[in-house]
């Protein structure tokens, strides 16, 4: 299985810079600046930020907006890995 997970921010968002502080040292994310890469938050239909989007083998499987815990995250992860 092969996961990934994309943050989109922005560098003027105080909610995504709590995220990033969240989240910080979580490996495996890569992180999407709105600003300058905005055809990649187009593509990926991204209204606000912070937005998470996970992909399994290249496929949305789960979505969310706005801060969260690190206990969510691993949550959420947890249950994309039980749906493989």
């Amino acid at each position: 299985m092969n996961l990934e997970v994309l943050k989109f921010s922005a560098s003027w968002c105080g909610p995504c810079r709590v995220l990033s502080n969240i989240l910080q040292g979580v490996k495996g994310i890569t992180n999407i600046d709105i600003d300058t890469n905005m055809e990649t938050a187009r593509k990926y239909n991204v209204r606000q930020v912070p937005t998470m989007v996970f992909l399994k083998n290249g496929e949305e499987v789960h979505r969310v907006s706005g801060t969260i815990t690190l206990d969510k995250y691993n949550q959420i992860l947890d249950e994309i890995n039980l749906n493989k």
